[in-house]
């Protein structure tokens, strides 16, 4: 009778602490980061691929980069008070600038704007390499040569932007 009772004791306890258990952790809810959060680990996650595009042309072309100023889109539009007359060298480049590619576009000027050498690099939406290289002439850039080689087409590690709360 002692073992029964003792048995069904242990059996109640059993019973009782697994459905407290269950209880609890129906309980807990865990917070999604704010969105802040996911534009921080989208922005590190699209530099590092930028960069490893970037890696990736320069290895194909055999490139040597230092001595290169890198330049963005956005680094070329006029600033209020420019005249367009002193500015027609980044006029001459933004054009470069249009259309798709995987990655970000990059142009790379040997001693800047003061230069006479560039290249401008991207990956194409099929993941050929493009390179463009560049001699100014006058006050104006122009392309010279474009050379295009078989490449690997590299992907962007997805953000799953629903594990984030809307703040």
């Amino acid at each position: 009778m002692n073992k029964k009772l003792s048995l069904l004791l242990l059996m109640f306890c059993v019973i009782i602490y697994g459905t407290n258990n269950v209880t609890v952790f129906a309980d807990l809810k865990r917070e999604k980061p704010p969105k802040s959060v996911c534009i921080e680990e989208f922005e590190k996650n699209m530099k590092e691929f930028n960069n490893k595009v970037l890696s990736d042309i320069v290895k194909t072309y055999n490139l040597n980069l230092s001595g290169y100023e890198e330049f963005t889109h956005d680094g070329l539009n006029l600033k209020v008070g420019d005249n367009l007359n002193d500015r027609s060298d980044k006029i001459s480049l933004q054009h470069l600038f249009v259309g798709r590619s995987i990655g970000s576009m990059r142009l790379f000027l040997e001693h800047g704007l003061e230069g006479t050498k560039g290249y401008f690099l991207y990956k194409r939406t099929d993941g050929n390499n493009v390179i463009k290289e560049l001699h100014k002439e006058g006050k104006a850039w122009v392309v010279m040569s474009v050379r295009e080689k078989k490449a690997k087409r590299l992907r962007l590690k997805p953000i799953n932007w629903n594990k984030c709360s809307e703040n």
